[in-house]
């Protein structure tokens, strides 16, 4: 059996903790319950013309959601002591806007087939991790 701790070759090791990464069934099973509560919200909701649900919160869980002018939702899960999330949340809109809504061949609800995007958008994540910001 190798041991990595006790094996020279392996260093530096970089450990790295954190919720498992949702799998896609998980991520569309959440947005897909998600939908629905946004839109009884917008409709119970006392004041006019509410925009929803913006943070559902949890023990163990928050679940952000920017909406944009045009109704687009970006979702972020995130431990319930992170900050700033909204702000990523608008930089990853403006990665949206910058490389799927001015690419003419992206069709909307479409996956976003476009490396210099998904690089972005890495980048835009590992920014946050640094700053403690939010796991997407």
């Amino acid at each position: 059996m190798h041991r990595v701790l006790e094996d020279p070759e392996q260093y530096p090791i970089s450990l790295k903790f954190g919720w498992p990464k949702l799998s896609t069934n998980e991520k569309i099973f959440l947005a897909s319950m998600f939908y629905p509560l946004f839109a009884i919200a917008s409709q119970l909701s006392p004041e006019p013309r509410s925009s929803g649900i913006q943070v559902l919160e949890t023990a163990s869980y928050q679940l952000h959601c920017f909406q944009t002018l045009t109704g687009v939702k970006f979702l972020a899960v995130v431990d319930p002591r992170q900050t700033g999330v909204e702000a990523l949340l608008r930089r990853l809109h403006e990665l949206y806007a910058d490389f799927a809504l001015k690419n003419p061949f992206y069709s909307l609800e479409m996956p976003i087939r476009c490396e210099l995007f998904d690089t972005h958008v890495r980048s835009a994540l590992e920014s946050a991790e640094k700053l403690g910001v939010a796991n997407v």
